[in-house]
């Protein structure tokens, strides 16, 4: 589920809700009820996120795993 990665994600990079919020233009509250699974970002803000975790979309959304570099 999003959330679930979206928690790793942030968890593995150290990030704050309060900074990814930020950066999406959005409140806390909302960030919050993206990582509780009440509701999903659009596609902006999802694409706002995965760059903030230096990620692919499809790795905060699918869930795949970090390509080895």
């Amino acid at each position: 589920m999003f959330e679930n990665k979206l928690d790793y994600w942030m968890e593995k990079r150290g990030m704050k809700n309060k900074h990814i919020a930020k950066l999406c233009g959005v409140s806390e509250t909302t960030f919050s009820k993206w990582r509780k699974n009440k509701t999903q970002p659009e596609l902006e803000p999802a694409a706002i996120i995965a760059k903030a975790l230096s990620i692919s979309v499809d790795q905060l959304i699918y869930g795949e795993e970090e390509e080895e570099n």
